[in-house]
């Protein structure tokens, strides 16, 4: 049995295939549905406020069962959690982070388990029942090991099933030689994502190739083009917001009673690597952002926290950042909105995260930078624009923004072959770029 709890005990449920059986509609919802049926879809802490019958949090259940994992099959960080660079780092023993000594204040590095101040204050938290209202409320007892009950139990893991996406974007089959170099052999292009086989590539006269490419390859002149404008928008650096949404920010901070002093500086860029210091900073807080408002998303197969790859542009195992882009809006130099596109050729571009720091929301930030998102995608001829929503904020988008859910069917028609960023939970919804269409 499965419980939300706020202080009290707000809705029950348990969990059936990949979801929780809700009993308030009795259908199996994600965690993100089951707390927004509780009233609850502003906290956006689904694993941290829904227990177990014994009063184990879902957070506290996933960090202790990522304990028992040996190192080679939990992945860690290779970039410090802090500073965000590489180097010589040291390894949480409870979580994927990894950080350099002199970040966390350490002169040397320590004997035995060590675990970083994130996990250290979160087990505090957790373990001290006298204070957990939530824990208290789902029922756990002082003194009572809960994690040993549950392990008691057997535990099943769920896998993706597998879907039509992917395969060679021509004949849609998705084999492919794994040894020598032949009609099977399968090249992928560096800016849609694409699959092709190279025997299909022959026989629609797109490439007669007799060996794999070297360097960066691409399907069609359309995305050598995007990859050139994407990479001219990066050097271009911050560039002040248009007029019109400059105004709307200014409007709705005068509704929330803010005056300013001067001129408001709003810019926006768009950032892919850490090419440069002032790249890095900004990428880094575009993570903290996305830290504070959103559940860690996890690799299953690791544990290990994806934010920061997908910020980055990196490829882990097998989730391939490498084609996103990073675009934040700055107020002087404060980042208060980020969001993460990918344009996969002229046929569709995804938005899979976007986030605004909670100190700022309401006051029409991510509205301008989504905007000017917007721009840039028109400007490169895309027609298609997709994302994934969750239930509370279907809405959201569809009200505001002109997005409308789709099937899978569709979905598989506008990317033409290509792959988005799925989480489980969420709906997929869809737009026509402004200033394009689907028959062009």
């Amino acid at each position: 049995m499965l419980a939300i709890t706020l202080g009290e005990r707000l809705l029950d449920g348990y969990i059936k295939e990949l979801g929780i059986y809700c009993h308030c509609c009795n259908t199996v919802v994600s965690p993100s549905q089951f707390e927004g049926h509780a009233g609850r879809a502003t906290r956006r802490k689904p694993y941290h406020n829904i227990y177990m019958s014994n009063g184990v949090s879902l957070h506290e259940l996933s960090i202790s069962l990522s304990k028992g994992r040996k190192t080679s099959d939990r992945q860690s960080d290779d970039l410090c959690s802090i500073c965000s660079d590489g180097g010589e780092l040291l390894l949480c023993d409870t979580c994927p982070r990894a950080f350099h000594r002199e970040c966390v204040g350490l002169s040397s590095v320590p004997r035995g388990t060590w675990s970083c101040r994130y996990c250290e204050s979160r087990q505090q938290r957790e373990r001290s029942v006298a204070y957990n209202s939530n824990a208290i409320a789902a029922g756990r007892i002082d003194g009572v090991d809960s994690i040993e009950q549950i392990f008691t139990r057997s535990i099943r893991i769920a896998t993706t099933p597998q879907t039509a996406f992917g395969g060679c974007a021509l004949c849609k089959l998705h084999e492919f030689g794994k040894k020598k170099f032949s009609a099977k052999t399968v090249l992928i292009c560096d800016q849609c994502g694409r699959e092709y086989h190279v025997g299909c590539l022959k026989e629609h006269s797109m490439a007669d190739l007799t060996a794999l490419p070297k360097g960066a390859w691409y399907c069609a002149a359309d995305c050598v083009k995007i990859c050139e404008a994407l990479k001219d928008l990066v050097s271009q650096g911050a560039e002040a917001v248009p007029a019109v949404d400059g105004d709307l920010i200014k409007k709705k901070r005068e509704e929330k009673g803010l005056k300013e002093d001067g001129d408001l500086d709003v810019r926006w860029r768009v950032s892919r690597d850490k090419s440069s210091e002032d790249s890095k900073l900004v990428l880094s807080k575009a993570v903290a952002i996305f830290h504070e408002s959103f559940d860690p998303i996890i690799q299953s197969t690791t544990g290990r926290d994806l934010i920061p790859a997908m910020v980055y542009g990196r490829s882990v195992r097998d989730q391939d950042y490498t084609g996103m882009y990073c675009a934040v809006l700055t107020v002087g130099k404060t980042v208060v909105s980020a969001g993460l596109f990918r344009v996969m050729g002229i046929e569709a571009a995804e938005l899979p995260l976007v986030a605004t720091s909670r100190d700022n929301q309401g006051l029409g930030y991510f509205q301008a930078l989504f905007a000017c998102i917007e721009r840039v995608l028109a400007s490169l001829g895309v027609k298609h624009f997709v994302l994934p929503a969750a239930d509370e904020a279907v809405s959201i988008w569809t009200q505001r923004f002109g997005f409308a859910k789709i099937t899978q069917d569709e979905l598989l028609e506008h990317l033409k072959g290509g792959r988005t960023t799925v989480f489980h939970g969420t709906s997929t919804l869809h737009k026509l770029v402004p200033g394009t269409s689907a028959s062009e």
